[in-house]
């Protein structure tokens, strides 16, 4: 049942409105033609001819062909691993370019077997450029799942403020047992895990009666649940952080100075559901956390490109100021406590790393990592934005290798029976108590509930897992 929803969500991302976009549109000088080209037309001479061409843009007319071709030509430019595409892939086999561009990738495998490109995608560019504001139109609702239909379990991980699942009283562990009077287990989950249309459902929850929810555009918070917690050892700090968008920048400042006017000696930030984004948001909450006197001089990553592009190479500084040029608040800490899950991945990843790469102790609580410490340039053509992985990240101390993903410090589940930032809650509580004894609780990854259980997994497409470069702007 799960890999059918991963397909209902992949035929859906057309559109879906990304929950972590920010920094997309064409890089600008992606399609020139780099040395070495490996007997493909440079893509610059390929770009915008299109089978649909749109009014008011540069697109010319083309055809479905070119569209290809040119995919073909930029993948071959710049993905990371351009060589190890496979050289029998025939475009005329693939009914649509977006379906041939999904195979053009590696199938080299990490060390535990699993692929080391799981991130290769693309959506509209309406959709893409829409997301980096921060809005949706859905539920509100993060859905995860555990076992096979028809006997699965289907429950919000999550419910967004001012969403409409928030207002109609839907909250984090409810159980969606039933669509339009048909049992969840046999029902239609496509309009609900990713509307495409504003129409109303009936949904049952917890085998209640079903209530009429219809997805609806909001504006989306990517930093809640800012609070301090008292605790034997000093003031903890603690916020919820889900998505590394463009409008973070200000959401993560205002927390940051919140948290230093309460004086706080330590410092927790739920990452558990928070897939990445711009690379720059997550320099500049590594600089908030560990301040100038640690990050000085210092590199949050070096981004290394393929072959062709060795010129891009480049270092990514810890940013201490803010798109407008001010001076980022921080807090100067030399330890730092992250919740994650398998969900949390790519940008926020990245600063795991960097400041490990600066002695910054970061201390684990959850799961393993997602195991992504690759990135990409969003590439525009023929109203489509296309993800290829063009460069790896390394820390200071040259570190980057962690395709399987980082470790827990102590193991602890996804307690959904209570809501994120309760001090009860199983991995913030297990957050607590390891800093407190230094000694990982032993019943922190086993606790008999709902939702503290193996086996639960986040729905989400791969759009919301990603790191992007883009220039910081000024």
């Amino acid at each position: 049942m799960l890999i059918k929803m991963r397909k209902i969500i992949s035929l859906s991302l057309l559109s879906i409105l990304a929950a972590c976009g920010g920094g997309g549109g064409n890089s600008g000088d992606s399609t020139t033609t780099p040395p070495g080209n490996s007997g493909f037309p440079p893509s610059s001479t390929l770009a915008n001819l299109c089978a649909n061409p749109r009014a008011n843009t540069s697109d010319r007319q083309g055809t479905v062909e070119n569209e290809k071709s040119y995919l073909r030509s930029f993948v071959d430019e710049t993905y990371l691993w351009y060589a190890d595409i496979p050289s029998n892939i025939v475009a005329a086999n693939y009914a649509t370019p977006q379906l041939y561009f999904d195979v053009l990738k590696t199938n080299a495998k990490t060390n535990s077997g699993a692929s080391v490109d799981q991130f290769h995608w693309s959506q509209t560019t309406a959709s893409w450029n829409a997301s980096s504001s921060g809005i949706a139109q859905d539920y509100g609702i993060k859905w995860m799942v555990k076992g096979t239909a028809p006997s699965f379990i289907l429950l919000a991980a999550d419910v967004a403020p001012g969403s409409p699942a928030a207002l109609a009283g839907i909250k984090r562990g409810d159980v969606i047992t039933s669509i339009d009077g048909v049992p969840v287990g046999i029902a239609d989950l496509s309009e609900i895990l990713s509307p495409t249309k504003v129409v109303a459902h009936q949904l049952g929850f917890n085998g209640a009666a079903e209530i009429s929810l219809t997805p609806a555009t909001y504006s989306t918070s990517t930093v809640l649940n800012v609070k301090t917690i008292p605790t034997a050892f000093g003031t903890v700090g603690y916020f919820t952080f889900d998505t590394h968008i463009a409008k973070s920048e200000a959401e993560l400042i205002a927390a940051i100075k919140q948290l230093k006017a309460a004086n706080v000696t330590d410092l927790v930030i739920d990452l558990r559901y928070n897939g990445g984004g711009l690379l720059y948001v997550a320099s500049q909450l590594a600089y908030m956390i560990a301040g100038p006197t640690t990050t000085n001089g210092q590199i949050f990553e070096k981004l290394t490109y393929n072959d062709k592009l060795a010129a891009k190479n480049t270092v990514y500084p810890f940013y201490a100021v803010t798109t407008a040029n001010e001076q980022l608040p921080y807090l100067g800490l030399k330890r730092v406590t992250l919740l994650v899950t398998r969900n949390t991945a790519s940008a926020s990843e990245s600063i795991i790393n960097s400041l490990r790469g600066v002695d910054v102790a970061v201390d684990l609580i959850g799961d393993l990592t997602r195991g992504k410490p690759y990135g990409f340039v969003p590439q525009d053509n023929c109203s489509y934005t296309y993800f290829a992985i063009q460069f790896k990240g390394v820390n200071q101390k040259g570190f980057g290798d962690y395709a399987d993903g980082f470790s827990p410090t102590c193991k602890a589940s996804d307690d959904v029976t209570h809501l994120r930032g309760d001090a009860n809650e199983t991995m913030l509580k297990t957050a607590l108590s390891y800093r407190q004894t230094g000694l990982c609780p032993a019943n922190s990854a086993g606790a008999n509930v709902l939702g503290a259980e193996p086996g639960y997994e986040l729905i989400r497409p791969a759009s919301q897992e990603m790191r992007i470069l883009a220039a910081m702007p000024h």
